[in-house]
């Protein structure tokens, strides 16, 4: 029998909520951590022997993952129904410079609104394992806390506008050498070419970026430990390799990502019924509208002063507390929503994003005004919406008659939006599982995706899901990677039993050996020996 999980105390919770990550000691042995380091460094970091098939490669690494103090750390963070993504990364450091500071891409989370509004709500998480000593010599991972609640609205616009000259001369190269740019080496060249040169020609606006990044480089830490250091950080933390690996020695950092199951309806760690500390950071309505979604209770009224004036802040930090502020207050006594919904309705992308958090963290108190913006909205608005109903979650369930209704509007990015809004909002209700047929056979991958994540979200909640199981499996198939990924989820979380038989048929041949074809050679013999005979004999 498993060992029971290692929760996390109050004081640990919240610092997970507040600063953004949480660091654990692996109690395997030392010889462990040796044979994963020289596992891994037989492998590609970006190749099929590796990257997402780690665990076929190197399957001893599970051990790791499934220690109590991690599978209690998870279980604190993301819920006891947590599972493992099926994207994960080792970032092999050898003599390589600083890496930029970044947030990872929300392909693997949820798909940002604008490009821009992430989920504070911890959803997705990620952990990070040094299988080998990791001072700063060695190039550890950097990261930035509290960072993961920060959009950076001025920094990701600068990068956007690069963005836009970045698809632009990618466009050229298209023109000029054809669709397959990145197989042409004399594209890439050109490409890098024309890329340098806009560089050159726009020193100004290469600076004032520079000067936009330079406070978070500031705020960069390394994340330093011995063999078995583990780091758990909410998806969003901004972070980069810290510095240079200047040893003659590889590093190694392997990265896996894990998803909740269910929103929280209760703590999943060791509560004592605390209530967030008082605490004068203009972040702190923040951390503390996170401290009571995480217990499944709902909003506590705030003290706002001069919130709908901070809102307008440029200071991202201070534009958020009040936003959380404003929000907390409509849900336990209705004022602050319109200042809210205003910014929300409002051009100004930044504003919005801002504005879209407070109405979060209202809860239920800000259903009405979204069902009235939903309807008759072109379809950029009723993205925004709907992706702010799914974030709030069940609270927002008498607004699903309007979010299934968008899963059938003509524009896919809404089909895309509704349909993951439903696997947040309709939990706990009873849901007919032939409602979310139509989403799996989408000719848009990206509602085939959200639809197989909703399913895995709503498992326990559907009624005749046997429905949805040849449709899964047909997804099993599918060319998108994430269709295929969550599918595998979605199949493993349905009642019927016909989905447990497709699940286990799937992985059973999709396994992989991962030793070579005498895989019962003993390690380090040159040629089989017939230890089993002679273990046998006499």
């Amino acid at each position: 029998m498993a060992e029971r999980p290692e929760l996390l105390s109050d004081e640990a919770m919240q610092g997970f909520i507040r600063e953004g990550y949480i660091t654990l000691s692996s109690t395997l042995p030392h010889d462990y951590h040796d044979r994963m380091w020289a596992a891994l460094d037989d492998l590609e970091e970006g190749g099929p022997r590796g990257h997402n098939n780690l665990l076929p490669c190197v399957p001893e690494l599970s051990q790791m993952l499934d220690e109590p103090v991690v599978r209690g750390a998870l279980e604190s963070i993301l819920g006891p129904g947590y599972y493992l993504h099926f994207h994960r990364h080792d970032h092999f450091d050898f003599l390589n410079a600083a890496q930029p500071l970044h947030k990872d891409g929300d392909n693997h989370s949820h798909y940002a609104v604008d490009g821009l509004r992430r989920m504070h709500r911890t959803r997705f998480a990620m952990l990070f394992y040094y299988p080998q000593d990791t001072p700063l010599e060695k190039g550890p991972t950097g990261i930035v806390p509290r960072s993961h609640y920060v959009p950076r609205r001025a920094l990701e616009a600068a990068r956007a506008r690069m963005n836009e000259v970045n698809k632009a001369l990618r466009q050229q190269a298209v023109t000029k050498f054809g669709a397959d740019v990145l197989g042409s080496e004399q594209a890439r060249a050109w490409h890098r070419r024309q890329l340098e040169q806009f560089r050159a020609d726009n020193p100004d606006q290469f600076a004032a970026m520079a000067a936009l990044d330079q406070p978070w480089e500031a705020a960069k830490i390394p994340l330093l430990g011995d063999a078995g250091t583990v780091n758990i950080v909410h998806f969003d933390m901004v972070h980069g390799r810290h510095s240079a690996n200047v040893t003659d020695e590889s590093r190694h950092m392997v990265k896996f990502l894990f998803t909740r199951d269910r929103d929280p309806s209760r703590a999943s760690w060791c509560h004592n019924g605390s209530p967030w500390p008082a605490d004068g950071d203009p972040m702190a309505p923040v951390w503390r509208s996170l401290w009571d979604w995480h217990r499944g209770v709902g909003p506590s009224a705030p003290v706002v002063r001069s919130a709908e004036r901070r809102l307008t802040s440029a200071d991202d930090h201070e534009a958020l507390g009040a936003a959380y502020s404003l929000g907390m207050s409509a849900a336990s006594n209705g004022a602050g929503l319109d200042p809210l919904m205003d910014s929300f309705l409002g051009d100004d992308v930044g504003s919005r994003t801002i504005a879209a958090y407070g109405l979060v963290a209202a809860n239920d108190a800000a259903l009405a005004p979204l069902v009235d913006a939903l309807c008759d909205a072109d379809p950029a608005l009723k993205v925004r919406v709907l992706d702010v109903l799914g974030d709030i979650g069940a609270p927002a369930a008498d607004a699903l008659p309007q979010i299934m209704d968008a899963m059938r509007d003509d524009d896919p990015n809404v089909r895309r939006y509704a349909v993951e809004a439903v696997g947040t909002v309709a939990q706990g209700q009873p849901v007919d599982a032939r409602l979310l047929a139509a989403p799996l056979t989408d000719e848009d991958a990206l509602v085939r995706r959200n639809g197989a994540m909703a399913i895995a979200r709503l498992g326990p909640d559907l009624r005749d899901d046997e429905v949805l199981v040849p449709l899964l499996t047909d997804n099993l198939y599918f060319w998108h990677h994430h269709v295929r990924g969550w599918s595998i989820e979605a199949l493993q979380r349905l009642n019927a039993p016909a989905a447990t038989h497709a699940a286990l048929r799937y992985l059973m041949t999709a396994r992989w050996d991962h030793t070579p074809k005498s895989g019962d050679t003993p390690p380090g013999a040159r040629a089989p020996r017939r230890v089993v005979a002679k273990a046998s004999a006499g």
